[in-house]
């Protein structure tokens, strides 16, 4: 389930009139009906109760996904976290504050798994109210959740430990997320776990947009990220639209425009081990700028953060291959093998090797 609604709408409906106010929820509301159905629809969704159903009220979405899918359910909240941020950060409301240089309304999101009841109340029947309602524990919990997104400091979409714990164990979930956090929320005499998203390692983000907003995405970061305190967010999500760019379309002229702004994600964004694989990535594999030697020390300086990280592992061991290095990629590959035995590559690559020595 994710819950989401506008940060701050309260103060900013002090400072509007009610025509203003009506206006931008009117945007708000748009905007987010357009990401969600065109996801979910995108995506094979049903929808009507069968496997997902959501709702927008105020400023506030919701949506519960249960296709059976776990895996698919969790990564189609956490796209469609990102694609309402992206959507609204495009929306007529923000286009006037960015021009006016100022900082852009923001979206806050929450999202945990958990049992729920969808139930019809006898009551809300003699009412006409006959569709199912969701209750629960877990319901109340994710608005909780939703509630944390506000003291987040990179995407500020916050999950609740169930379903940190599920992509954790998963594994082919590509979301990084901060230390754990303990909030103590109103109503539940305890604290509660929390985790914000850090990382969202998926190239289809932008590309899986509906065409409207595809078109003038890349131009909105761009002109966003080099506005006063642009948020992190952004920064990491046009990072990888450049890679994807580069990657799937082949576009080289990207890459300098990647390298200029992972050098100012620097001293914006605190998880830098990501910018540092970017980077290592583009010096590895973009002719236009291809340095081994460089790639190797981008690799080597995330590992000195996380010496599990399992990308970094993954092209330092094609670097040594490529530099004729093979007992140094040999060893690599067994590191990583260890670290998780389902990696292909690695697999493949020692079996090679194995059958060379016999050979």
């Amino acid at each position: 389930m994710l819950f989401a609604d506008l940060m701050n709408s309260t103060e900013m409906a002090k400072n509007l009139t009610l025509e203003q106010y009506d206006g931008m929820l009117v945007d708000f509301q748009s905007t987010m009906f357009d990401i969600t159905s065109n996801h979910l629809r995108e995506f094979g969704y049903t929808g009507n109760g069968a496997d997902s159903e959501w709702s927008i009220a105020g400023d506030e979405l919701r949506v519960f996904l249960y296709s059976g899918r776990l895996r698919f359910d969790a990564r189609n909240a956490l796209l469609i976290a990102v694609k309402i941020k992206l959507g609204w950060l495009t929306s007529n409301f923000n286009q006037r504050i960015l021009k006016e240089g100022r900082l852009v309304s923001r979206i806050g999101a929450g999202i945990n798994c958990g049992k729920v009841i969808k139930d019809v109340k006898p009551w809300r029947v003699s009412m006409g109210q006959k569709n199912p309602v969701i209750e629960g524990y877990a319901l109340n919990l994710t608005k909780r959740i939703e509630s944390a997104s506000r003291e987040g400091t990179v995407y500020q979409v916050m999950v609740g430990d169930s379903l940190y714990q599920f992509c954790r164990d998963d594994g082919q979930i590509n979301v990084a997320f901060s230390e754990p956090r303990n909030d103590l929320f109103k109503g539940f005499g305890q604290k509660i776990t929390v985790y914000e998203v850090v990382s969202f390692l998926n190239y289809e983000i932008v590309h899986s947009m509906p065409e409207s907003y595809r078109k003038k995405l890349i131009k909105t970061m761009e002109y966003a990220v080099f506005q006063p305190m642009p948020e992190p967010w952004i920064l990491f999500t046009l990072l990888r639209t450049y890679i994807s760019e580069i990657a799937v379309k082949g576009r080289e002229f990207y890459v300098s425009k990647a390298i200029k702004l992972a050098h100012q994600a620097f001293d914006v964004l605190e998880y830098k081990k990501f910018i540092y694989n970017i980077l290592g990535w583009l010096y590895t594999y973009c002719q236009s700028v291809r340095n081994l030697e460089t790639a190797f020390h981008y690799f080597d300086q995330t590992l000195e953060l996380d010496p599990r990280d399992q990308t970094a592992l993954l092209h330092r061991a094609r670097i040594s291959e490529m530099r004729g290095n093979l007992d140094f990629a040999k060893r690599t590959y067994e590191e990583l093998l260890v670290l998780n035995t389902e990696n292909l590559e690695a697999g493949r690559k020692l079996a090679q090797y194995q059958e060379e020595e016999l050979i």
